[in-house]
C-alpha cells in the first residue's frame, strides 16, 4: 500500500514538473493581451457580489455600458469562484486569474494522468499527460483565445471520463457520485463544451455497457449520477437556458461573425496552419492554427503500427485493443465534426449553433489523442517484454524520456502569449474600463429589447456612444425632485425621493425578469418604455423610499431549489460515508 502510494506520488509529481513550463511565462507581475479580456472585470464584479452577501450574484452593475445586466445567470462561473478563492487569500485580481489558469494546467494534467494509469498503466499515463499539456489548441485557449472558461474544461473533462471509467470497473454509489460531481462541474465550466461532450460520454457508455457483466447496476448508476449532475449544476443552466431569449444571445452567438458555417477547419489545417495570435475567420487565411503538431500526428501513426504488431503477437482482439480502437474512432468523429463534411450534422441540430466554432471540438481531438498517444508505450512494452525482455524497462523509459522532451522542447515555446501588459486592478476595474471597453466587447446578456445599431464591420452593437455612459445610479427624468442614494447595491437599491410635483425617477439599469421596485413599501410598477428599456417609475409629489430588488423569477428559484437538494444528497452521502469509516 505504502509502495503503490509512494509509485502514485512520484508519478504525479514528475507530472506536475514537467507541466511547469506551460505556463512559467506568465510568473511575473504583469498581465497580457488575449481576445477574450473580460476576466479581471468579472472576477471583480463577483468577488464584490460576494462581499455585498450574495454567495451567487446573478446580476452585476457596471457592464453592459454601465447598466447591468445578469451577467452570472448566464455565464459559467465555476473559473471565476476557483479565482475567487485566491482573491480571498490576499492575492491580487491578477494574480488571482494568473493562479486559475495555472491550476488549469495542473488539474488537466493530473486528470489524464489518473485516467490513463486507470487504463493502462503508469508510464503511457506520463507520456499522455504531457501530449495533452502540450497540444497547441491548450496553449491556444490561454495565450491566444483567452477563452479561460472553455481552456478549464481541459482540467474537469478526464475526471468525467475517468469517473465514468471507474463506475464501469465498479459499480457503487462513490463512483456515481464522482461522475455526477465531474460533469456538474463541467456545465459550471462551460456549457457549450458539456454540450458536445454528451456525444463522447454516452460512446464510451455504450462501449463500457456492451463490455460490463453488471449491465443493469452499470446503466442504473449511471442514469443516477447523469441526473444528480443535472441537479446539482441546474441552478445555473436550468434560467440560463429558459432565460436567455430575453437576451441578445441567440442574435450573438449564433449569427455575423460567430455563424458555424465561416469556421470549419481545413483538412489541411490539421497537418499546417500557420501560428498566430489572431482571429478565426472563413477559408484558409485564419489568424490562429489548428494543427494537430507533427509530435502527436507521430505518435498516432506509432500507436497504429505498434497496434496492429500487437494484434500479431495476441492474435485476437482483446479488450485493450477493443478501448484502443474506440478511442481512435472517438478522434475520427471529433476532427470529422471540425470539418464541412459535417455540416448536415451542425445544421440539422440547431443547438450545436451556440458552439459557434467547430474548431471547439479540438478539446475533444487534445484528450483522445493524448490517451492514443499513451497506447503507443503500452504496446511498445508488452512487445518489448516479449522480444528483448532484458531491456524493456530500460527502453521503455527511454522512450517515454524522449517523446516527454520532444513534447516539451518542441511545444513549450507556443506557451507564451504575445505581449505583456503593465497594469493593476485599478486600472482595470475602473467605471470606464468595464463601463466602456469591456462592456464594448460582451453584450450578449444585454435584455434584447434595447436600441441596436450596426457597425462600421455589419455587426451589431447597442445604439450607445461613451459620452452617454453615467456613473449616477439614478436620476430624475421628468418633474422636480431631489433623490439621494440609500443604498447602491448589486442586486438591492434603495432611494430616497423628496418630489416637489409628480416626478419620473429612472433607474439606470436595464429592466429585466425579476426586477422588483416598491414605493413605501408598496409594489410599483416599473416602465421600461424607452430606448435602453431602463427602469421608469412614477413618483407622487412629497417624501417617499423608492427600493429595487432584483428577485428570483420561479425557475430561478424552482432550480435553486433543486441543486440545494442534489447537494444534500452528495453530502449526506460523504458524511455516511465518513462516519463508516471511523467506525
Amino acid at each position: 500500500m505504502r509502495k503503490s502510494a509512494l509509485n502514485l506520488f512520484t508519478s504525479l509529481f514528475t507530472v506536475l514538473i514537467i507541466t511547469i513550463p506551460a505556463f512559467v511565462s506568465i510568473l511575473n507581475n504583469n498581465y497580457f493581451t488575449m481576445h477574450d479580456d473580460q476576466h479581471i472585470a468579472r472576477l471583480y464584479l463577483l468577488v464584490t457580489g460576494i462581499q455585498q452577501g450574495s454567495l451567487f450574484p446573478r446580476w452585476v452593475d457596471m457592464l453592459g455600458f454601465g447598466h447591468g445586466y445578469p451577467l452570472f445567470n448566464f455565464y459559467p462561473p465555476l473559473i471565476y469562484y476557483v479565482s475567487s478563492i485566491f482573491y480571498f487569500l490576499g492575492f491580487s485580481l491578477i494574480w488571482s486569474i494568473k493562479l486559475m489558469i495555472i491550476s488549469g494546467f495542473l488539474l488537466s494534467a493530473t486528470g489524464v494522468y489518473l485516467l490513463i494509469k486507470k487504463m493502462i498503466g503508469r508510464l503511457p499515463a506520463i507520456l499522455g499527460s504531457t501530449v495533452y499539456t502540450y497540444f497547441l489548441y491548450h496553449s491556444i485557449t490561454v495565450y491566444v483565445r483567452g477563452a479561460l472558461a472553455e481552456f478549464f474544461t481541459l482540467a474537469v473533462l478526464p475526471f468525467v471520463f475517468l469517473g465514468l471509467y471507474k463506475l464501469s470497473q465498479k459499480v457503487n454509489w462513490q463512483n456515481s457520485i464522482f461522475l455526477a460531481v465531474s460533469f456538474a462541474l463541467l456545465i459550471l465550466t462551460h456549457p457549450l463544451i458539456a454540450f458536445p461532450s454528451i456525444i463522447f460520454i454516452g460512446l464510451f457508455f455504450i462501449f463500457l455497457f456492451i463490455k460490463n457483466h453488471d449491465k443493469l447496476r452499470l446503466s442504473l448508476f449511471s442514469i443516477a449520477g447523469g441526473i444528480l449532475s443535472l441537479g446539482l449544476s441546474a441552478f445555473f443552466w436550468l434560467p440560463s437556458m429558459i432565460e436567455r431569449k430575453f437576451t441578445f444571445v441567440d442574435n450573438i452567438l449564433t449569427k455575423e461573425l460567430a455563424n458555424y458555417q465561416d469556421h470549419y477547419v481545413f483538412l489541411s489545417q490539421l497537418w499546417y496552419s500557420p501560428w498566430g495570435y489572431g482571429g478565426s475567420t472563413k477559408g484558409l487565411s485564419d489568424g490562429m492554427t489548428f494543427q494537430l503538431g507533427k509530435v502527436p500526428i507521430l505518435l498516432i501513426v506509432l500507436s497504429l503500427i505498434f497496434g496492429i504488431l500487437y494484434l500479431f503477437k495476441r492474435k485476437r482482439i482483446d479488450g485493450i485493443l477493443k478501448t484502443y480502437l474506440f478511442i481512435l474512432f472517438s478522434l475520427f468523429v471529433s476532427l470529422f465534426m471540425m470539418t464541412e463534411y459535417s455540416s448536415f450534422i451542425w445544421n440539422g441540430i440547431s443547438f450545436l449553433w451556440y458552439i459557434q466554432f467547430p474548431w471547439r471540438f479540438l478539446t475533444f481531438v487534445d484528450l483522445f489523442i493524448a490517451i492514443i498517444s499513451a497506447y503507443f508505450i503500452y504496446f511498445f512494452k508488452e512487445l518489448t517484454e516479449t522480444f528483448i525482455k532484458k531491456y524493456s524497462d530500460l527502453l521503455v523509459g527511454l522512450v517515454v524520456a524522449g517523446v516527454v522532451a520532444s513534447m516539451v522542447v518542441k511545444y513549450y515555446p507556443y506557451f507564451k502569449p504575445q505581449k505583456f501588459i503593465s497594469t493593476n486592478d485599478s486600472k482595470r476595474t475602473n467605471f470606464k474600463e468595464i463601463a466602456w471597453r469591456i462592456s464594448s466587447t460582451s453584450y450578449e446578456f444585454v435584455p434584447n429589447s434595447v436600441k441596436t445599431m450596426k457597425t462600421g464591420l455589419g455587426t451589431t452593437t447597442l445604439a450607445i456612444k461613451e459620452n452617454e455612459l453615467t456613473k449616477d445610479p439614478a436620476e430624475i427624468k421628468a418633474g422636480d425632485a431631489k433623490l439621494t442614494v440609500i443604498k447602491n447595491l448589486f442586486e438591492i437599491k434603495e432611494f430616497g425621493v423628496a418630489a416637489v410635483i409628480p416626478s419620473v425617477f429612472q433607474l439606470n439599469t436595464y429592466n429585466f425578469p425579476g426586477w422588483q421596485a416598491k414605493l413605501d413599501g408598496k409594489e410599483v410598477k416599473i416602465d421600461d418604455n424607452n430606448d435602453l428599456k431602463l427602469i421608469n417609475v412614477q413618483v407622487p409629489a412629497g417624501d417617499h423610499v423608492l427600493s429595487f430588488v432584483f428577485k428570483n423569477t420561479l425557475v430561478r428559484t424552482l432550480s435553486n431549489y433543486i441543486s440545494a437538494v442534489s447537494l444534500a444528497i452528495v453530502l449526506s452521502y460523504l458524511l455516511t460515508s465518513l462516519s463508516k469509516k471511523n467506525k
